[in-house]
């Protein structure tokens, strides 16, 4: 039984349907050359010949039947050829085929080794879903031809990324999922899914099968292609609304590279479920030994419906307070209020679920917390004046750092644990940035390029900029060369001043409605006076909506007012623009309760806690930051004690740092710098946990409802699928047979044989 691949080709059950036709061609030559042989010649009678035709009349229909037969074996012989050449494709379920035909294709097995495929099945003590997947891809392999069917592997995990978490990746090559090439070693394939070891990264159904399209279109030899996706198909695999358009995109590619030849193998539970602790914060934007701290620990339920009991850690010592409760997917952050700050420093943070569930990798979460026991703020001066608070930016010194008393050395001691330090804009050049977590330029007139260049590296590399305005701000030079550099919200427009007989402006707050992150400490306060503040003159500033922390109120409902506070990204550090001054020069706000927190609070929003470096997730690789001080060679121990290399990178920028490899296991990892060990925290990545599973319908619906053929985790054997098989072979033995065959025949044919008897000639010419 012949099979079409494609049922809009001609000729479409061959792999090479020209070779059929060339065949068919070359069956007219023997006809042509039996032909000419037969041309007649002008006939002279002789005596003798008479006799000779006598002779030949009696055999005439013997040498008619062997010339007939050996044309058609000729032609039948060149006809097979050219189908031998062709490759013609069978059915497996046919009789024929399977006598005959020999199988040959590209079987391809998408095993998804996430954390989620850790999930103990239940089958079988200690078997997983992954060790179930493993053993049917074993069983596919096994019944595979030898010699002519080809296997390649590829991997459903995240590739991992060689570089910080606070830096986003580019998408991760097909390549990088591969771990086996179309390959005729059954054997070696049949290892390679035996080494596969489980992952604790998060699902990638997309790039996997991207890959598999991949390898099926670089494959040219193998005339079928064959996929096999091996998953659990979990809602965070295949139902996350980010992947709703790449996978209904793949549709399509799929089925031009496999056409209906995808087995799915569904290896998930319907009944399973998992409590997972998705992310451990502190409450606040920066943590001190000076004010208290509470901590959130998101911790969900999806499905099981079961209570759980949270235990807290800090530095490995028990925290008196726990928490019971039935988590779901919605349920509020749990929260820490007993940590207890005694020194600055990096600490750890750790919150565990006593729940046994059938996957405990994320029943604890660590998180390591930097904690500022002095932060150095530099706040640059463009206006300087003689007398008490007189200089642009005494305001937001006394602010950040309130005098406490005076120590028995005659220094002012503060209550903060910002150290801020206040200089004349001409000294800024002669300033390491890398000294401060924050930079505060208060109407500074501008910067030169090369400090400009000095200011965006400083952000770039997690620094804080706080621009505020006033009289002595250059518009025209701001917007030359802070924007360009995205050190601004946007363009600079106009200066503002509100008349002398006319209404000051005030902000557009209300405590009891939305309000941003950096604002949250005064939600529900209603005397704060951030809603009565007056603002006489500010710049008028081109920022983008989601840049606005606040704004001014408006009159004209139809247009938006003007942002009077900002907060954007720039690489790892922020910039928070304040359009109006930090004095009381064009504004009354610095006479308001609410400005010391308010500056607090855009400076704990904004300032990065150092901590981020130290915080991964499985996949990622530890850098350490090209600005920490080092004594010595750095050496890297995972949570087994065992060394990970750490070797030096140069980056684009010229700069070297040291870097490890991605680091694949969850736990405490610990850092050695030289003079100092600090911990770093690897989990596993959050928006794995649900493991809830959908129908295997639901995923041939994400793909565009293509033709699936849907199983679980029953063994090949039991399973049915277009195995087409190829006759190229079995043809080319028979025409080789059929060659053989032509020319014992045509050699006894033409052999001269000894008659047993007189022929009349030569008994004429006895008589005579």
């Amino acid at each position: 039984m012949l099979m079409s691949t494609n049922h809009y080709l001609p000729l479409a059950w061959a792999i090479t349907p020209g070779f059929f036709w060339a065949g068919l061609g070359l069956v007219a030559l023997p006809i042509i050359i039996h032909i000419l042989n037969r041309r007649r010649y002008k006939i002279v009678h002789w005596a003798a010949m008479e006799y000779l035709l006598q002779a030949m009349r009696k055999n005439r229909r013997r040498i008619q039947f062997e010339q007939l037969l050996l044309l058609a074996i000729r032609c039948i012989l060149l006809a097979l050829l050219g189908l031998a050449l062709a490759r013609p494709m069978g059915c497996a379920d046919s009789t024929i085929a399977s006598l005959a035909g020999q199988k040959s294709g590209l079987h391809i097995f998408v095993i998804d080794n996430s954390y989620s495929m850790s999930y103990e099945s239940g089958t079988e003590a200690g078997k997983t879903h992954l060790d179930r997947a493993k053993a049917i891809a074993r069983r596919y392999i096994e019944r595979l031809a030898p010699g002519s069917e080809s296997v390649a592997v590829v991997l459903a995990s995240k590739s991992p990324t060689a570089g910080p978490s606070t830096r986003p990746t580019a998408a991760a090559s097909p390549d990088a999922f591969v771990v086996l090439r179309s390959s005729f070693d059954l054997r070696g394939a049949g290892d390679a899914v035996d080494r596969i070891d489980q992952s604790f990264l998060a699902t990638d159904v997309v790039g996997a099968l991207q890959a598999a399209v991949q390898l099926a279109r670089e494959d040219k030899k193998q005339p079928q292609k064959f996929l096999y996706v091996l998953s659990d198909d979990t809602r965070s695999a295949w139902d996350r609304p980010e992947l709703v358009e790449p996978l209904k995109q793949l549709g399509p590619a799929l089925t031009s590279a496999f056409e209906k030849r995808i087995r799915l193998h569904d290896l998930g539970r319907p009944d399973q479920w998992n409590l997972a602790i998705l992310d451990i914060r502190p409450n606040s934007g920066l943590v001190t030994p000076t004010f208290h701290t509470d901590f959130l620990a998101d911790v969900k339920g999806f499905g099981g419906n079961v209570d759980t009991l949270v235990q807290w850690k800090w530095d490995d010592k028990q925290l008196p307070e726990t928490a019971r409760m039935r988590p779901d997917a919605n349920s509020a952050p749990v929260r820490q209020t007993k940590v207890e700050i005694a020194e600055g420093g990096p600490h750890v943070l750790s919150a565990t679920l006593t729940t046994d569930d059938k996957v405990r990798v994320d029943n604890t979460r660590n998180r390591v917390i930097e904690v500022a026991a002095a932060m150095r703020v530099l706040i640059v001066e463009g206006s300087r004046g003689t007398g008490a608070l007189s200089g642009s930016g005494a305001y937001l010194e006394l602010s950040l750092a309130p005098r406490k008393d005076i120590d028995a050395a005659g220094k002012i001691r503060s209550s903060t644990y910002v150290v801020p330090e206040v200089i004349p804009d001409l000294e800024f050049s002669s300033k390491v940035l890398t000294d401060y977590r924050a930079v505060i330029l208060t109407s500074v007139p501008s910067l030169t390029n090369g400090q400009a260049d000095q200011l965006a590296r400083f952000v770039n590399a997690g620094g804080t900029l706080m621009l505020f305005m006033g009289d002595q701000v250059n518009a025209d030079l701001y917007n030359a060369v802070l924007l360009p550099r995205k050190l601004m919200p946007g363009r600079l427009i106009t200066r503002k001043t509100v008349p002398a007989d006319g209404k000051a402006h005030t902000f557009d707050f209300n405590p009891n409605g939305p309000l941003h992150p950096a604002l949250s400490i005064f939600k529900g306060e209603p005397k704060t006076g951030l809603d009565t503040a007056q603002i006489f003159t500010y710049y008028q500033v081109e920022a983008p909506a989601d840049t606005v922390v606040l704004r001014y109120v408006t009159d004209a409902k139809a247009t938006p007012a003007d942002p009077a506070i900002t907060l954007h990204t720039v690489g790892d550090g922020h910039v928070v623009f304040f359009s109006s001054t930090a004095n009381s020069d064009w504004n009354a706000l610095p006479q308001k309760p609410s400005y010391i927190p308010l500056i607090h609070e855009l400076l704990a929003n904004s300032v990065d806690l150092g901590d981020k470096w130290m915080n991964l997730t499985c996949g990622q690789s530890v850098e350490i930051p090209s600005t920490l001080k080092l004594t010595g060679t750095p050496g890297l121990l995972n949570p087994a004690r065992k060394p990970v290399p750490v070797d030096p990178i140069t980056l684009a920028s010229g700069a070297v740092v040291y870097r490890s490899k991605p680091l694949d296991q969850p736990g405490l990892y610990q850092l050695n710098l030289g003079n100092r060990t600090v911990p770093i925290a690897v989990n596993v990545p959050s928006e794995e946990a649900d493991l809830r599973t959908i129908p295997a319908q639901a995923v041939a619906k994400a793909l565009g409802g293509i033709d699936l053929q849907l199983l679980g985790a029953s063994s090949p054997e039991g399973a049915s699928i277009d195995d087409s098989t190829d006759f190229g072979w079995t043809l080319m033995f028979l025409v080789l047979l059929l060659a053989g065959t032509e020319c014992f025949l045509a050699m006894h044919f033409g052999h001269h044989r000894k008659p047993t008897t007189a022929t009349p000639v030569v008994a004429a010419a006895k008589a005579a």
